[in-house]
């Protein structure tokens, strides 16, 4: 059913704000610091906060000589390293002020508040074209008006008051004024942006017409977010790791006008959200481990309150299986984060989630599962125009005990050329780097409508399968019909066959090259490969055509979570001119 109201009026907020009213779980903190310091989940937060806080000196110096260097060089990791640094510890430093209420951490808290509202822009350097607000100025709002309406108290009034005057110039007042790309976006800058701002206008603004003109403002981008960033089964075509960022935001937000409305705005009550919420469980393909595809994180940690909260506000109460060691993380160092973490947490670690066959047909992501060898198989079909996107269509990726032997690249390093016009020279972002035919020399297209779609999936099977049409992913007019037809054979021995059929309008069929990509060392020998794992091995033997060979080719890459170029290795093959079929057999030893 649709939210029970999706505007507000200044009706709504003529009632002078309650303290707690919009977290009422912190009552029981004010009531007794001391006890609730004592709780499990608590004494995890607060272990992590000092851990960060620690190192509260020297402070962090966002200069401009760091600032400069993506102008200069395109590089923006270190700016943005002392950036989030500086915040995290700002955020710390509010819990340890929170509960332990000594002097040394409310100055440590003051002198970091004070520091940020010195900064001279909070919009970093790689986001500047979306100034004066981005997704990090919106949440340094949402985490500096927070902090003002849980320590008001002890705070010292000049720095409350200069936490109103910036939060306000910086952010607030501009965001009445126009409407910048992100509002209507397509992805997690929306949820991040609009749920970050609404939570700083619920805080801080005292005037009930502009705060309503702002929260009606507000719930225009999200219910855009909602229906623009996620597909109708529910799936993200930005993985795990974003569908978090853009909705732990958007969940704060809407629990906290739910709160401040006494229930009469309700937004995540759409029943779309339920579906939005169980994404997570379709990507998974062990504790923590993600399918990487676009810019997709592989790792993913996600923040345990957000989780426990969205399962009990959707329903989807499968969510929680995600709460285990693997899966989560506490006192991050960001307050709305780790607060949210304390309150909406109850501490427990259910049994981990059950992984098996899935497929989510609009998202065109499925998963086919042999437990018994601990082998998991993920297949994309989509679009070359998604969130983040990388030109992917009809990749699939290979596990054998969450460790991908035949992988897709996942994220590249975040520079000025990754997201600038050369990003498609990057075999990270291009079809070339990731387990997709090349035809007639071309690679995959940019753009909505180079695209494939998932036109069976029989998971129940004696042989699971799935078949992917690709054609329309490459810009080759003769190419009529390339399907992909992936069987994955948990019955067996571990074993995985791939057949790719080719149709073309007139004349003999081009030249082909069949690649699969995986970060693992691998030796030839003839029509074999054998791809050294961890554990396991895998041996890919080509069946068709008759006397084919593998080639490798190794190429680096700077990935976003690396700190040094890794080595994608592209086992290749070239199809005889005028074949029309190539077929493989993928077996673990």
């Amino acid at each position: 059913m649709p939210s029970k109201t999706t505007r507000v009026s200044a009706r709504m907020f003529r009632t002078p704000l309650r303290r707690d009213a919009m977290l009422p779980e912190f009552r029981a903190v004010r009531k007794n610091r001391a006890k609730v310091a004592r709780l499990p989940v608590a004494r995890k937060i607060l272990r992590a906060c000092e851990r960060v806080a620690d190192g509260h000196t020297p402070m962090p110096d966002t200069t401009y000589t760091l600032f400069r260097e993506y102008r200069a060089i395109g590089v923006r990791r270190n700016y943005d390293q002392v950036y989030h640094r500086k915040r995290a510890m700002l955020g710390a430093a509010a819990l340890l002020a929170m509960f332990k209420r000594r002097q040394r951490w409310i100055d440590v808290l003051q002198d970091y508040i004070w520091n940020v509202c010195e900064e001279t822009i909070w919009v970093p350097p790689e986001h500047m074209r979306t100034a004066p607000i981005d997704l990090f100025a919106a949440e340094t709002a949402f985490a500096l008006a927070e902090t003002t309406h849980l320590l008001g108290d002890v705070l010292d009034r000049e720095v409350v008051d200069r936490i109103r005057d910036e939060v306000e110039r910086r952010v607030l007042a501009p965001y009445l004024e126009m409407e910048w790309s992100w509002f209507d976006g397509h992805n997690n800058w929306s949820g991040v942006c609009n749920g970050s701002v609404g939570a700083a206008f619920l805080y801080l603004e005292k005037s009930p017409a502009r705060l309503a003109r702002a929260v009606n403002k507000v719930l225009k981008g999200l219910e855009i977010f909602r229906r623009r960033a996620f597909l109708a089964d529910g799936g993200s075509s930005e993985g795990a790791g974003y569908w978090q960022y853009g909705l732990i935001n958007t969940v704060a937000f809407s629990e906290l006008l739910r709160r401040r409305t006494g229930g009469k705005v309700d937004f995540l009550s759409h029943d779309k959200f339920k579906r939005i919420a169980l994404y997570p469980l379709a990507a998974l393909v062990a504790p923590g481990e993600y399918y990487s595809c676009s810019d997709c994180h592989g790792t993913v940690r996600f923040s345990p309150g957000f989780i426990s909260r969205l399962a009990e506000r959707t329903g989807a109460e499968e969510l929680k299986s995600l709460l285990n060691r693997e899966s989560i993380s506490v006192g991050a160092g960001r307050l709305p984060w780790s607060i949210r973490d304390l309150l909406w947490w109850d501490g427990k670690t259910p049994p981990r989630p059950k992984i098996d066959d899935h497929v989510l047909p609009d998202t065109g992501v499925a998963r086919l599962v042999d437990p018994k060898h601990k082998m998991v198989l993920m297949v994309k079909a989509g679009n070359n125009a998604e969130n983040h996107n990388h030109n992917d269509v009809g990749s699939f990726a290979v596990y054998v005990d969450a460790e991908p032997l035949l992988c897709d690249s996942g994220c590249g390093l975040y520079d000025r050329a990754y997201f600038g016009p050369q990003r498609y020279e990057n075999p990270v972002c291009n079809s070339y780097g990731h387990s997709v035919p090349r035809i007639d020399g071309h690679q995959q297209g940019c753009g909505p409508r180079y695209q494939g779609k998932i036109i069976s999936f029989d998971p129940a099977a004696r042989d699971k399968t799935i078949s992917i049409e690709f054609a329309r992913a490459y810009p080759v007019k003769r190419l009529k019909r390339l399907q992909r037809t992936i069987q994955l054979h948990p019955r067996g021995a571990g074993a995985v066959h791939l057949e790719d059929r080719f149709a073309f309008s007139h004349g003999a069929a081009p030249k082909v090259e069949e690649a699969f990509t995986t970060w693992n060392r691998i030796s030839l020998r003839r029509g074999t490969a054998r791809i050294h794992g961890a554990e396991r091995d895998l041996v890919v033997k080509i069946l068709d055509p008759p006397g084919g060979a593998f080639s490798v080719e190794d190429i680096p890459m700077m990935m976003a979570r690396a700190t040094e170029a890794r080595t994608l290795r592209r086992l290749a093959c070239r199809l005889p001119k005028g074949s029309t079929s190539f077929e493989m057999e993928i077996k673990l030893v």
